[in-house]
């Protein structure tokens, strides 16, 4: 029995000694324990599985666990905020989506300034989102969602993933060139909102294809219109925005990794190549593939060009359109 039971710990602790082994250490031997990974969406959005997804694979990398943080709340400015005001030690880091440079062009009063106070880690994957409407609507295609909000004494409601996402803007973007008036209904919970879609209490949503599209194989949701620049494999029935006649509707999301401001260089070049690493992976590419999000590779000069870039893209569209969320 001792002997039995001296063999399993002998293997344990060879196991653990190989683990460690592989494990990659950074300067300084960072991670020296847990790190932290803001999302400033709640568990219903995209970012989250995405986060796990990049988490655990990083965690298994650097020997350490990497312990996903949900910060819902104000368009993301919650944990957003949080992740500003963070030690500069590698300890809090953020994975988002584009809302992180969206939401500082619909808000007036943003308690950071982007890209100022953070570091661009690395872009981790890109993808597109669809409109659906609840089958209880009766709405069956684009046009007739158009048709229906142009006959309503009063705007139609629809909601979004999170305020001042790419989601959100896309269909601001659609009431734009449709000419119609929709209401946007926010919750803190997205996935509440798809619930209350579900049931036929908002007739409109857009969310990722990956959670649409279990209820448009069981009949509760229609898909009414794709933000890709082709047409999704999944539902090649259904139109882009383009090939529907709303030309100027293509927003798509991408997400990134992010840190506070002032993080040694050294640091964020060897977590862009964990990072990197994670994106090759043949077991993430295949979960993220799930998810219908492509990953993104590249260097953190590229993230904060794409940031650097984009940005004023933003500013301009509020501006023209006129959505103010405070």
């Amino acid at each position: 029995m001792l002997a039995k039971i001296g063999s399993t710990c002998l293997l344990l602790t060879l196991l653990a000694g190989s683990f460690a082994a592989s494990a990659q250490s950074g300067p300084g031997g960072y991670p020296q324990r847990a790190v932290k990974v803001i999302v400033p969406a709640a568990t219903g959005s995209l970012t989250d599985p995405v986060a796990r997804v990049i988490a655990e694979d990083l965690g298994r990398r650097t020997g350490q666990s990497w312990v996903v943080d949900n910060r819902p709340g104000a368009g993301g400015i919650i944990g957003t905020d949080a992740t500003a005001k963070a030690g500069a030690d590698g300890y809090t880091l953020m994975l988002t989506a584009n809302n992180f440079i969206i939401t500082p062009a619909l808000y007036r009063n943003v308690p950071y300034k982007v890209p100022a106070d953070f570091t661009l880690i690395g872009l981790v994957g890109r993808g597109d989102n669809l409109l659906v409407a609840s089958s209880a609507s009766g709405i069956r295609n684009i046009g007739e969602l158009v048709a229906k909000a142009k006959g309503s004494s009063v705007p139609l409601n629809y909601t979004s993933p999170l305020i001042g996402s790419a989601a959100h803007l896309t269909v601001e973007l659609f009431k734009r060139n449709a000419g119609i008036e929709l209401n946007h209904v926010a919750y803190k919970d997205s996935g509440q909102g798809t619930t209350d879609t579900l049931t036929g209490l908002i007739p409109v949503n857009v969310m990722g294809i990956s959670t649409a599209l279990p209820y448009i194989r069981a009949g509760k949701l229609v898909p009414l219109a794709w933000t890709g620049a082709q047409r999704a494999a999944e539902l090649p029935e259904v139109p882009t925005f383009v090939e529907a006649g709303f030309k100027d509707v293509h927003m798509g999301l991408w997400f990134a990794l992010v840190g506070p401001a002032r993080m040694p260089a050294d640091m964020v070049s060897w977590l862009n190549r964990q990072l990197n690493a994670t994106l090759a992976s043949a077991p993430v590419v295949e979960r993220l593939k799930a998810l219908r999000i492509d990953p993104l590779p590249g260097t953190a000069a590229q993230a904060a060009a794409v940031v650097a870039a984009e940005l004023p893209q933003y500013v301009k569209l509020a501006a023209d359109t006129g959505l103010k969320l405070d």
